[in-house]
């Protein structure tokens, strides 16, 4: 079972970045080989947190 859409961030050149993702495998740990992402890096926590939205949305329907 796969989890909810959800977004990480961290400093890549000392400015903060954020990611898309979801766990593939909700039994296992969370780790980066666990881990479906959804399009790149983006700039805007707002712009990643509108996605993750949508694409839960989509997801329920």
């Amino acid at each position: 079972m796969k989890g909810e859409w959800k977004i990480s961030s961290m400093y890549l050149g000392g400015k903060k970045v954020y990611q898309v993702y979801r766990i593939k495998d909700m039994t296992r740990v969370d780790h980066s080989g666990n881990r479906e992402y959804a399009g790149g890096l983006l700039h805007d926590e707002r712009e990643a947190m509108a996605l993750a939205q949508k694409l839960n949305k989509e997801t329920q329907e």
